[in-house]
This record gives C-alpha cells, structure tokens and sequence, in this order.
C-alpha cells in the first residue's frame, strides 16, 4: 500500500541592501539606493516581483548626527515565492554628519587706560540650521587670544572658546581688539630770565594725562 506525503516548498529569501549614504545635519536626504539579490532557478526583478523597487528613510532635517536606517520596500513577490528581508546593514546605512558652525568674535576697542583688557564683545555666529540658535549649544562661552591681559595701545586677537554641539562642527575664529592711545599733554612753565647769550630755561614743564602708575622722566624746557 501507498501513504502519501507532503512536499513542502517554502519561499525563497530576497534580500534588499541600501548603498551606503550621508548627508550633513540639516539638509536633505540625498538619493537613496541599493540592490536585490537571491533570485534562483533563472528568475529575475522583472519576473518574479511587482512593482518598484524603492529606497527611504525616516529621518529628517532635525534628526540628530549619527547612523540611522534606510528601508527598501515596493516590491511584492510574485506567487509567494519570495520573502523579502532588509539587509542588516540596512539599519545603519544613512550617516548624519555635523554641519558646520563657525563662532567668531567680535571686534572690540578702546582708549589706553592702563587696565588689562578681559573677555570680549560677544560673537556672532554663522552656520545654524533647522532654525536653531546658540540655545542648542552646550558648555559656557569664554574668550582667550593675545587680548586677555593687553594693557599696552596696539592690536590684539580676541578668540572664543568653550561652546560645542554634537550636531555641528564648531570653529572659532578670531576678533581683534585695538587699544588706542590716550592723549598726553605736556606744556612748557613760562619762566623768565636775563639774557645769557643761550636759550636755557629754569623749570619743568607740566604733564596732564597720565594714566595709572605710568609716568615720565627726563623732561626739560628750553627758549
């Protein structure tokens, strides 16, 4: 006697795999794309599936730096034949890189006053998107550069410091600060002598001006 049995044909596994992509933080996604293997027997895209094969993510321009997922989907598997799986690379495929962000310092200046100069005049920034401000930014800004302790008239940088973000590539870039000289006057003391045949005068003349402990020497006046 015969019994019969089940043959049991279970559907093969196709596999779609994302190319690998990246964008910076804040922009669009760019064309996503990728392949489809696993056909077997002769079988091809065309004859085996319908549809198209597609690539997406779900991130957008506010999704944070790092690795996220690209889904291939849009195909159906003709007859059942098929299973269709995301490659595990897939999961990683869309890399969000940090967008540029350069912090720079405001210009500052001011009149000999012999005080140390200390901290800077704000900054101004440029590279923000999504519409962030310096809100998103952490830690606390601070100022360094040959500025910090500039006493001396002359031109020194001002560089800020101290800020970061995990979504944007901070730079820094430098201020200047001017220290312009303050006005000395001297003035000559009217003196008054009988005549020597020479143009030497008795006195010294008179110094407004001067500013802290600075002070000069060597003065004389003369006819």
């Amino acid at each position: 006697s015969y019994v019969p049995g089940t043959l049991t044909v279970n559907p093969a596994t196709l596999t779609v795999s994302a190319g690998a992509a990246s964008r910076l933080y804040g922009a669009a996604d760019p064309v996503l794309t990728g392949s489809i293997s696993g056909f077997v027997g002769g079988d091809t895209l065309a004859s085996a599936t319908t549809g198209s094969l597609q690539f997406s993510s779900a991130t957008t321009a506010a999704t944070p730096v790092g690795h996220h997922a690209v889904t291939g989907g849009g195909l159906t598997a003709n007859g059942g034949n098929y299973v269709i799986v995301q490659a595990p690379g897939n999961a990683t495929a869309l890399s969000i890189t940090p967008a540029p962000l350069t912090i720079t310092a405001n210009g500052a200046s001011k009149g000999y006053d012999a005080l140390a100069f200390a901290g800077g005049n704000g900054v101004t920034y440029s590279g923000f998107v999504n519409g962030e401000t310096s809100s998103v930014l952490s830690g606390t800004l601070s100022y360094g550069g040959s500025a910090q302790g500039a006493v001396n008239a002359g031109s020194y940088g001002i560089l800020p410091q101290g800020l970061s973000s995990g979504n944007y590539a901070v730079s820094f870039a430098p201020g200047l600060l001017t220290v312009t000289p303050a006005s000395l006057l001297i003035a000559a003391t009217p003196v008054s002598k009988t005549y020597d045949g020479t143009v030497s005068a008795s006195g010294s003349p008179t110094v407004t001006g001067l500013l802290g402990s600075d002070s000069v020497s060597g003065l004389g006046q003369a006819f």
